[in-house]
């Protein structure tokens, strides 16, 4: 078996995706990986965020003391996962902006066969975190990685009331925060943190350039 290696790229405001990504940092620990965790570069203003609001504060300042992510972190892994807050059911612009920018790796096929896997928040019930799950997931499959999802095995996700998915960990906040960030949804995240380690641990990857391939010319 490999060693596992797993990655964490998150993009948050008001620290409940933050926190999602914590608890899967520690459901990968939990099965022995190496985890790197990391964010991705915010460009202000933003529009989208209440700057006043004493979360969006204290997170930012936990948010900006994790290093930035690099596509050196993502050769790095066995195991990717990134994960953003929903934007009108998609991933948020700086975490997109990262995606277009390691896509060097995509021509070079260096993530190929590696895992992937995916989490957001949102405000509401209705507000497109299945979405934006699913968004997240496509990079990957471009990328020709393995999806991993959360199954309906793991007793949390047939419990909750709020976030959580079977397409990744998600987070259900309230539009203006109150419902926080439950056990159900923490424990859903840190078992697909534990899965996908175990995954990376298990499949091997297959880097190959796409590069090679597209002047191939006719079989």
């Amino acid at each position: 078996m490999n060693e596992s290696r797993v990655t964490i790229v998150v993009d948050s405001r008001y620290g409940s995706t933050l926190a999602l990504a914590k608890a899967i940092a520690d459901g990968a620990r939990s099965e022995g990986a190496e985890v790197r965790l990391c964010r991705v570069e915010i460009d202000e203003p933003e529009f989208s965020v209440d700057t006043e609001r004493d979360d969006f504060i204290a997170a930012q300042a936990e948010y900006r003391d994790l290093p930035r992510a690099s596509a050196a972190d993502l050769e790095w892994a066995g195991g990717i996962l990134w994960g953003s807050p929903t934007r009108y059911g998609l991933m948020s612009t700086p975490l997109r902006a990262f995606i277009d920018e390691v896509a060097p790796l995509w021509r070079q096929g260096a993530l190929i066969g590696k895992v992937g896997a995916a989490f957001t928040s949102t405000g509401g019930m209705h507000s497109g975190n299945e979405m934006t799950l699913l968004s997240l997931l496509l990079p990957f499959l471009q990328h020709g990685m393995v999806l991993a999802g959360v199954p309906h095995s793991v007793p949390e996700l047939v419990r909750t009331t709020k976030g959580g998915s079977p397409y990744g960990a998600s987070v259900v906040t309230g539009f203006d925060g109150t419902l926080g960030v439950d056990a159900n949804e923490l424990a859903i995240a840190r078992a697909l943190g534990a899965r996908v380690a175990r995954l990376a641990r298990w499949v091997e990857a297959e880097p190959a350039s796409v590069e090679l391939a597209a002047c191939s010319g006719s079989p």
